[in-house]
């Protein structure tokens, strides 16, 4: 009877040092992510002509409409988010106002924009009205499903914009394209009796109308949008169908994992595919000014919206 109990002990002793253990990897995975994030943007702007007082001063209605665009972009991925809960309509508790959503995507934005990994931003949309317990698997599965669409959205649309500037071939792209089709085929045949992940896969089972795909797309359009015109402010020609998917591409890098959002990701893809010393100095400034105004239209909306918020929280 005592080994037992010694046993439990044992057992409740090494998992509590397994869980600091996660705790300290993780802190430190996150500074390290921080760090460099942090080198990488200082080793690639110290060098560059760029003066902040002249750039606001002569070139500030750029500015405003980099952050319209980014508003409509957030607009739309709440949109998207509120279209695929109304979709499948599993639980009231978590249909909520748009402006619910609206407010709760901001704030996860101004997280992201901030910390390592988008979990952190994700996780923070289950601080909503929704406060039955037994009802916050569920909409984990939504917030998880809404990120996927716009994954898959970002993906796609950083796919097609590096075969047009010819940073991979048409035979890699038509590979990478079969490839995702006979994936979600596979996925759509697995019986979903036998498998875990069965509340995710209904996702692909039963994908959502065309209006979430829509909303997903003219999501990320803004938001590319966003960057095109902080790239047209430093031009001295008219932009391109060139710049037009650089602006796409540079945007997409956002999907990468372990990052703070795409920065340092953004700004070293930047550098690395520009054509000359201009080009290079114009790219990198301009990304670097998308990344601010995002926490700038990030914290424009939750501040917008967090009126909404308490009153609906309250009632």
């Amino acid at each position: 009877m005592s080994f037992s109990i010694f046993k439990v002990q044992l057992v409740l002793i090494l998992g509590s040092e397994l869980i600091t253990n996660m705790k300290i990897l993780k802190i430190t995975l996150s500074l390290l992510i921080i760090f460099f994030t942090s080198l990488i943007i200082t080793n690639l702007v110290k060098e560059l002509n760029f003066n902040l007082y002249d750039y606001i001063n002569n070139k500030y209605h750029f500015l405003f409409l980099t952050l319209l665009l980014q508003i409509f972009g957030v607009f739309f991925s709440s949109k998207r988010w509120r279209e695929t809960v109304l979709y499948y309509k599993e639980s009231k508790n978590i249909l909520f106002s748009f402006d619910i959503y609206f407010f709760l995507n901001s704030r996860a934005n101004l997280i992201n924009n901030f910390l390592p990994s988008i979990l952190f931003g994700d996780l923070s949309k289950l601080f909503s009205p929704n406060k039955s317990n037994k009802n916050k698997k569920t909409e984990l599965k939504f917030i998880f499903a809404d990120r996927i669409f716009g994954v898959f959205t970002l993906f796609n649309l950083g796919l097609i914009s590096s075969t047009y500037l010819k940073f991979i071939n048409l035979q890699t792209f038509f590979f990478i394209i079969i490839t995702q089709f006979l994936f979600f085929y596979f996925l759509r045949k697995i019986d979903l009796k036998f498998v875990n992940i069965q509340s995710i896969l209904v996702f692909i089972k039963n994908p959502p109308h065309l209006k979430v795909f829509v909303y997903s797309f003219l999501s990320q359009f803004f938001f590319s949008l966003s960057l095109l015109t902080q790239m047209y402010a430093f031009k001295v020609q008219f932009i391109n169908f060139r710049d037009f998917f650089i602006s796409i591409f540079l945007n997409s890098t956002g999907i990468i994992p372990f990052s703070i959002n795409g920065w340092g990701v953004r700004e070293w893809a930047a550098a690395k595919i520009s054509l000359n010393l201009i080009e290079n100095e114009n790219l990198i400034i301009s990304s670097v000014i998308f990344g601010i105004c995002f926490s700038i239209s990030s914290l424009l909306i939750f501040t917008y919206t967090s009126f909404f918020y308490r009153k609906n929280t309250k009632n």
